[in-house]
């Protein structure tokens, strides 16, 4: 087996996990400097939504493996990898736009912090979620773009010339 085979599954898997890390990790956290923690109210599992996206990663790996033999599956990742993402732009946007603003102070009105200010900053989740995304973006497109560069280099090799 080639080595340049491995490559996309090297990828894949690297985008998984990448993925199965991201899911554990907060979305939002509180700057350091500041006093507080956010609490959810899952107490620690995860969302459906992280589930469905690990779910994602493990099909996006096993396209690129079935994508060894049969060429064509390995575009799965890629749809996979761009659902993945599409997820991580989409919370970072629906952050901005919420009414308690990411990277600026604001003040807490609730039980126990009389008016003390808070800066929410973003957590490891969308990065790594990002990062996840686009190794399985590129693991589904490494097949057609390897094939391609193939066949430009066949032709772009001098022919022999008679005398």
């Amino acid at each position: 087996m080639e080595h340049g085979r491995l490559v996309p599954v090297a990828m894949a898997i690297l985008g998984f996990a990448a993925i199965g890390i991201g899911v554990y990790q907060g979305l939002v956290h509180v700057a350091p400097g500041y006093e507080g923690t956010i609490m959810s109210g899952w107490d620690g599992s995860l969302s459906h939504e992280e589930v469905l996206l690990v779910q994602l990663g493990a099909l996006g790996v096993g396209s690129v493996v079935a994508g060894l033999r049969w060429k064509r599956l390995s575009s799965l990742s890629f749809v996979m990898g761009s659902i993945v993402l599409f997820y991580a732009v989409r919370a970072v946007f629906n952050l901005f736009q919420s009414p308690r603003p990411l990277y600026r102070e604001f003040s807490v009105q609730g039980a126990g912090f009389e008016g003390d200010t808070v800066m929410l900053v973003l957590g490891a989740e969308p990065f790594l979620l990002a990062a996840g995304g686009l190794l399985l973006i590129g693991a589904g497109l490494a097949p057609f773009t390897s094939r391609l560069s193939k066949r430009g280099s066949e032709g772009a090799t001098p022919r022999p010339s008679r005398i």
